[in-house]
Formats: C-alpha cells, structure tokens, sequence
C-alpha cells in the first residue's frame, strides 16, 4: 500500500491489523483523526501510529422511493452535464464560419445527452420490475476506532494526549507505567505499638491460668482476661464524685418495733 506523500509500506506489513498500545479510543472517526493530526502538530513520529475500526457495519441509507418521472428526470439531468462537457470540448475545434456555431453545438449537445441518458434511465429501471423501487447510500462503519502506536513512543504519545480536550474510553496508565518495578522493595507496614487496643478489631483467644483470687470473678477458658469495671459499674472520679448522673443518699429504714402491742 502506498500514496503519494508517504512510503509504501511492505505488503506483508499491510496485510496484517497493527498491534502495539491504545493511547486513545473515540466513537467517531473524526476524533481519532483530529488525535492523530494533533500528535502531527506537535512533531510526534506519526508513521508509528495507526487507526483501528473495530466491529465494522456496512449501513445502506434510504434516501427517497423511485419512479418513472423522477428516474427521468435524475437520467435527464445527468445526461445534460455530461453534454455540456462534450459540447465546450467540440466548440474548441470549432472553425467559427457560421454565426453562433460554437453555443449551438454546445445546446446541441447538451439536449442530445439529456434525451439518451433519460432513456437509458427508465429502461434501466423498467428492467428492475420494481425489486428495487428506492434511492440509497452506502457507508462502511464503525463502532470504535482505537490510536494505536509502537511501544516504544507510546508513553510520548500519552503524555501529547493528556494535553487535548478530547474524551476518549481508553484505559489511562497508572502513573509510571513502563518502567520495571520488580527491584523495588516491598512496602512493609509499621509495627503497632505497645498497649494499643483495636476496639474494632477481633481479638484472638487467649488462654491464661486463672491467678489466684479472693473470690472475684476471673476470666473464664478461651476468653481474654476481664479488667476494668464490670457491665454496669461505673466508678467514681478521684475526687469522690459519681462519673454519670448525682448520687441520691436513701433515707435508713424505720426500725421494726418488737414490743407486744398494747404495752
């Protein structure tokens, strides 16, 4: 494959889908072709990059129903251009001896290819027996279209990108993607200190022998050793005071009177 500006490239080479990064992925063609021309404003090697249509569509637009008059007059109409060209050619060679030869050869002709192309045209669509009574276009799709470049310019390519307000579906690098991360330690966490107590946390069995007590309540097998207040204690502040609430001093209950009634 070749054009006029470019190399030609080998033929193998064109005969196979290009592979390296996606740095860009639009749904429309024009945005992938306005990426591709702004990496070329900005000096980037375009003849690393390609452009990629994915799952292609063929769509065929109705644009209008056929008949005898229209097909005549589509037939007329061209036939009249076509005239026109071959009647200014003739007048070229013309000798000019008859006053106003060379415009009647160019009206000549003009009226002699709208009369053969109409006829042309309805016989044409008289052939068809109505299987196609409808005008159409024909256009060749795309559901997306992928910039592809080498490997070796793709992180250039990124960094030209990032810089054009486009939208674009394409996965992003995280940063420095590219360069070899295997050598780099591991990132260790740092030890918790000593006493620190994840409320949140789950707590692990332990299990101790229960030490020697005057009767309180210890911690039982398989379960963490209890400190502090029990549920539902509450003790007082250094100074004496209750931690929640005030303390209501109840009044001592009378004393039963054990004296034999009526004495």
């Amino acid at each position: 494959m070749s054009n006029l500006f470019g190399r030609t490239r080998p033929i193998d080479q064109a005969r196979v889908v290009p592979t390296g990064e996606t740095i860009g992925s639009y749904t429309s063609y024009l945005d992938a072709q306005k990426a591709v021309d702004y990496l070329a404003d900005e000096k980037f090697p375009v003849q690393h990059v390609s452009i990629v249509g994915n799952d292609l569509k063929m769509v065929e637009r109705v644009t209008g129903k056929l008949s005898y008059p229209r097909v005549a007059l589509s037939g007329a109409m061209t036939g009249a251009w076509f005239g026109l060209f071959i009647g200014v050619m003739l007048s070229f060679f013309d000798g000019g001896g008859q006053a106003g030869g060379p415009y009647l050869n160019v009206l000549t002709a003009v009226l002699m290819g709208a009369a053969f192309w109409m006829l042309f045209a309805i016989i044409g669509y008289a052939a068809q027996r109505g299987k196609r009574d409808f005008t159409s276009t024909n256009q060749v799709l795309a559901s997306s279209y992928d910039v592809i470049v080498t490997p070796d310019v793709a992180m250039d390519a990124r960094r030209l990108l990032a810089q054009l307000p486009m939208s674009s579906t394409a996965p992003r690098p995280f940063q420095g993607q590219g360069q070899n991360h295997s050598h780099q330690p591991p990132v260790q966490t740092p030890p918790r200190p000593e006493g620190w107590h994840d409320p949140y946390g789950s707590q692990q069995p332990t299990v101790e022998p229960a030490p020697e007590t005057d009767g309180s309540e210890t911690a039982r097998p398989g379960q963490a050793p209890l400190s502090g207040p029990r549920r539902g204690e509450f003790p007082d502040l250094p100074d004496g005071r209750p931690q929640y609430g005030i303390r209501i001093d109840t009044p001592p209950a009378p004393a039963e009177d054990d004296s034999p009634a009526g004495n």
